[in-house]
C-alpha cells in the first residue's frame, strides 16, 4: 500500500471527487442533511435499562409465561423508619400511603401491614386473615406490642414488611405485567404520597427512570462538550479557523445523517447507542486530522491535493477496521447491543464517506495555511530520532519488557469477573444507592427472583411431599447470604396448620385434602395468587436477593434449580426466572458475546493487515502492538476488581478497531520503503517522520472524545470512556515503541547494522 500503486483505489477516487467538484460535493452533503432531518424528527429516545434485556432467548418467553400465571413480579419498595419500635406516627403514615397508592395505574397490588393478611389460627377453630393494621392503628400500647409479636412470628411480614427491631416498615408496590409506560406516573404518585416525609424508595423502576434521566441529560451534554474539547485542541494544534471548522462540520454532518438513518429505520437511541454521537464525532475529527496534516504541506494546491490523495486509502482502511470493531458487537443477540454494532459500523462508514469527500472539498475552497503545526516539527525532528535511537539500541529490552508485561497482565485477566450490578452504576452517595442499601439492611434486597415449579400431567403441586420439599427449599435458600427472603405456598399452609394444631413445631399436613382446605381459605387473599396457580399445576417460590450483581443473582438461581433437581420431587421441574434474573442473564450474554466478538475482531483485523501489507509475518507483527494494550487494560481490570459488564467489555472491540489506524499508517509506509530498497532503519525513519504527528493527533482527539464520557454520572458510561481513552494512549505508545522494535528485529540481516542512526 505504502509503496505506491498504479491503480486508483476507491478511497482516492472519492477524495478526487471532493477535490475536483467541491461545490457539488458540499451541496450534496447539505441535501443529505436536509433529508436526514425528517429521520431525526422521528428518532425516539428509549434509554431505560430495559432496552438491554434479552428478548430472543427462550428464557424470556418463560418469564412472560410465568407473569401470565402469577402476575408481574417487579416491585417498588417504600420504607419508613422511626426512632422507637412500633411508632404510631410511622404506622399511620404507612396506612395512609398504602390507601393513597391503591388503584394507581400500573400497580397490581399494594402490600403493607395494613393489607397483607396476618395468619392467626387457634386449636378452637378460630381463624383470622386480617391485616395487622387493616382497621387502623390502635391507641393502646399493649395492643401495639401484641400485634408486633404476631408480626415477628408471621411467615410473610418479617424482612419484607417490617424490620426485625419493629422500627422500620415498608409499603411494597407489586406492579402489573408490562407496566413500563406507567413507571413515571407511579413514581410521581409516590413522591406526592410521601409529601417530603423522610424515607427510602427503591426498585427496578427507580433504576430505570434514573438511568433514563441521566442518559438523556448526558446525550444533550456530551456532544457539545466533545465539540468544544476537540475544537479547542484543533485550534491549539493548527491555529487556523478552517482547521477547526472543517473536521467538526464534516463529522457533525455525518453524525446527523447517521441519526437520520436510525430515525427512518425506527431504531431508538438506547442506553447503549447514546454514546455513538460523541464517539462518531471524535472519529470523524481523527480521520480528518490526517487530511489536515497533509493539506498543510508547502508547494501549492497541487502538492496539497497529492498529499491528501496519498493518505486517503489509509484513512479508508482505518475506518474499515473501526467498523469491524463495531460489527463484532453485533454478534450479541440482544437488540440494544446489536444496534451499537450495526449503527456504529454504519456511522463509521458515513463518517468515512464525509471525511473522504466533504473534508477535501472544504479544504479546496478554504485552503489551510502552508505551515505545519509547530508540534509537527518537534515530533519529526526531535521525537522520531529519539525513538529510533532507543529501539535501535534497546530493542530486546522493549520486546522482553512487553513479554513480561503480558505475563503479568495474564494473571490479572484470570481474575476478571463477568458481572453487572446496576446499583454500582451510581456513585456511593447517590440517593438511589443510599436508598437501596437502607432497604436491604432493614428488610431484604429488592431484587426479585422466582423459581417456578411445574407439576407433571395429572398431578398437583399441593401433594404433601411437594409442599414438604417447597418448605425445605425456602429454608435452604434463606441460609444463602445473598438471599434476604424466600417464601413459598408451604409457608402460609404451615403457619395455619401450626395454629390449628396448637403446636409451633407441628409438621406439615400429610393429607392433600387438608392442604386444599387451607388453600381454599387462603385464596380469599390476593397474595396467595403469587404462590400457586388456581389449577394447582404450578407453584412459585419468591426470593428477594440481597446482592444485586448479575453473578450473585445467577448463582442464587442456579443453586435453587440445583436444589430442586437433586432433592425435589421426581417428575416436577423447576426453572428460575424473574425480572432481575432476566437482567443478570442479559448482562452475562452481553459480556460473553463481546468476548466472542473480540476474537472475531482480532481475526478480521489480522486479515485486513495481511491484505494491506501482503505479508503474514508483518501482519502478525503489526497486530501485537494493538493486542497488547487491550490485554493490559483487561489485566488491570482484573487486578483492580473492575468486572466485565456491558460497558467495559466493548472497550476491546472499540479500541482494537480504532487503534489499528496507527499501525496501518506506520507498517504500510515502512513496507513501502522496504519494497523500494531501503534498510529497515531508514524505512522506519521515513515512515515515522511522516505519520508520527497525525497518529499522535488522532489518538489525542479520539481519546479526548472518549474521555468526555468519563464525566458521566453512570459508572457504565464512565468506565467505557476512561478505559477506552487509556487503551488508545497505550496503543499509540505500543505502535511507536514496540512496533518499531519488532520491525527492526524482523528486518535484521547478517552484516547489516540497524542500530546506528
Amino acid at each position: 500500500m505504502g509503496g505506491g500503486q498504479s491503480r486508483r483505489s476507491p478511497a482516492e477516487a472519492l477524495t478526487r471527487v471532493g477535490l475536483t467538484h467541491p461545490v457539488s460535493v458540499l451541496a450534496g452533503w447539505g441535501l443529505c442533511c436536509l433529508l436526514a432531518a425528517f429521520g431525526v424528527a422521528k428518532l425516539d429516545v428509549e434509554t431505560t435499562t430495559g432496552s438491554v434485556l434479552d428478548r430472543v432467548d427462550p428464557a424470556w418467553a418463560f418469564y412472560q409465561d410465568s407473569q401470565a400465571a402469577f402476575g408481574g413480579d417487579e416491585i417498588l419498595v417504600i420504607a419508613l423508619e422511626s426512632a422507637a419500635p412500633l411508632d404510631r406516627g410511622i404506622l399511620e403514615r404507612v396506612v395512609e400511603i398504602t390507601e393513597g397508592l391503591e388503584g394507581t395505574p400500573g400497580v397490581r397490588r399494594v402490600d403493607s401491614v395494613s393489607t397483607v393478611p396476618l395468619v392467626t389460627a387457634r386449636p378452637d377453630g378460630f381463624l383470622s386473615l386480617d391485616a395487622a393494621f387493616g382497621d387502623g392503628v390502635p391507641e393502646s400500647r399493649g395492643e401495639l406490642l401484641e400485634i408486633g409479636s404476631l408480626l415477628q412470628a408471621d411467615c410473610l411480614a418479617p424482612r419484607s414488611l417490617v424490620s426485625a427491631d419493629l422500627r422500620a416498615f415498608s409499603v411494597v408496590l407489586v406492579l402489573e405485567q408490562g407496566a413500563e409506560a406507567d413507571y413515571g406516573s407511579i413514581l410521581d404518585e409516590i413522591d406526592r404520597q410521601l409529601a417530603g416525609l423522610p424515607g427510602w424508595v427503591s426498585g427496578v423502576p427507580v433504576f430505570r427512570k434514573e438511568a433514563n434521566v441521566e442518559t438523556r441529560r448526558e446525550l444533550s451534554l456530551f456532544v457539545p462538550l466533545t465539540v468544544v474539547a476537540i475544537g479547542l485542541l484543533l485550534a491549539v494544534l493548527f491555529r487556523s479557523l478552517p482547521a477547526v471548522l472543517v473536521p467538526l462540520a464534516t463529522s457533525g454532518c455525518a453524525v446527523w445523517n447517521t441519526l437520520g438513518i436510525m430515525g427512518a429505520l425506527g431504531a431508538p437511541v438506547t442506553i447503549t447507542t447514546a454514546i455513538l454521537p460523541s464517539v462518531l464525532l471524535a472519529l470523524g475529527c481523527a480521520y480528518s486530522m490526517h487530511l489536515l496534516v497533509a493539506g498543510s504541506v508547502r508547494g501549492g494546491a497541487e502538492a496539497r491535493a497529492e498529499a491528501i490523495l496519498e493518505v486517503s486509502p489509509l484513512v479508508a482502511l482505518s475506518g474499515l477496521t473501526t467498523a469491524i470493531g463495531f460489527v463484532a458487537m453485533a454478534l450479541v443477540q440482544i437488540q440494544a447491543i446489536r444496534d451499537v454494532g450495526v449503527f456504529g459500523a454504519l456511522g463509521v462508514l458515513v463518517v468515512l464517506a464525509a471525511t473522504l469527500t466533504a473534508s477535501p472539498a472544504a479544504m479546496q475552497l478554504w485552503p489551510l495555511a502552508e505551515r505545519p503545526p509547530a508540534s509537527h516539527q518537534l515530533l519529526r525532528h526531535r521525537v522520531v530520532p529519539g525513538i529510533l535511537s532507543f529501539v535501535g539500541n534497546h530493542g530486546w529490552v522493549v520486546i522482553g519488557g512487553s513479554a513480561l508485561v503480558m505475563a503479568v497482565v495474564g494473571v490479572g485477566i484470570k481474575k476478571i469477573e463477568v458481572e453487572t450490578d446496576v446499583i454500582v452504576w451510581f456513585a456511593r452517595d447517590h440517593p438511589i444507592r443510599v436508598a437501596y442499601g437502607a432497604i436491604r439492611d432493614r428488610f431484604s434486597g429488592i431484587s426479585p427472583i422466582n423459581l417456578v415449579v411445574d407439576a407433571p400431567r395429572g398431578r398437583s403441586v399441593t401433594e404433601p411431599l411437594v409442599i414438604q420439599r417447597l418448605e425445605e427449599l425456602t429454608r435452604s435458600l434463606e441460609a444463602i447470604p445473598e438471599v434476604g427472603k424466600a417464601i413459598s405456598v408451604a409457608d402460609p399452609i404451615a403457619q395455619m396448620h401450626e395454629g390449628f394444631m396448637g403446636d409451633p413445631e407441628a409438621p406439615l399436613p400429610t393429607r392433600q385434602d387438608l392442604i386444599e382446605q387451607y388453600l381454599l381459605l387462603l385464596e380469599a387473599k390476593p397474595q396467595i395468587q403469587d404462590l400457586v396457580t388456581p389449577d394447582r399445576t404450578r407453584a412459585n417460590v419468591l426470593m428477594r436477593a440481597n446482592d444485586n450483581s448479575s453473578a450473585a443473582l445467577l448463582d442464587v438461581a442456579a443453586q435453587a434449580e440445583n436444589w430442586w433437581s437433586t432433592r425435589g420431587v421426581e417428575g416436577y421441574s423447576a426453572k428460575a426466572t424473574g425480572i432481575m434474573y432476566e437482567f443478570a442473564r442479559a448482562e452475562d450474554e452481553i459480556s460473553r458475546g463481546q468476548i466472542r466478538g473480540l476474537g472475531f475482531a482480532l481475526m478480521a483485523v489480522a486479515v485486513v493487515l495481511f491484505a494491506v501489507l501482503g505479508s503474514v509475518r508483518l501482519a502478525l507483527i503489526s497486530l501485537i502492538p494493538n493486542a497488547l494494550p487491550v490485554a493490559v487494560a483487561f489485566g488491570l481490570m482484573g487486578y483492580l476488581g473492575i468486572a466485565l459488564d456491558a460497558g467495559t467489555i466493548v472497550v476491546g472491540n472499540l479500541a482494537l478497531g480504532i487503534a489499528v489506524d496507527d499501525t496501518l499508517h506506520i507498517a504500510s509506509r515502512y513496507q513501502g520503503r522496504i519494497d523500494a530498497g531501503d534498510c529497515p532503519l531508514e524505512a522506519l525513519r521515513w515512515a515515522l517522520e511522516r505519520v508520527l504527528a497525525p497518529i499522535a493527533y488522532t489518538t489525542i482527539v479520539v481519546a479526548l472524545g472518549f474521555a468526555v464520557l468519563g464525566l458521566s454520572g453512570l459508572m457504565f458510561t464512565r468506565n467505557l470512556g476512561l478505559l477506552t481513552a487509556c487503551v488508545l494512549v497505550l496503543c499509540l505508545l505500543a505502535d511507536v515503541i514496540l512496533l518499531p522494535a519488532l520491525l527492526l528485529l524482523a528486518g535484521r540481516r547478517p552484516g547489516r547494522d540497524t542500530r546506528q542512526i
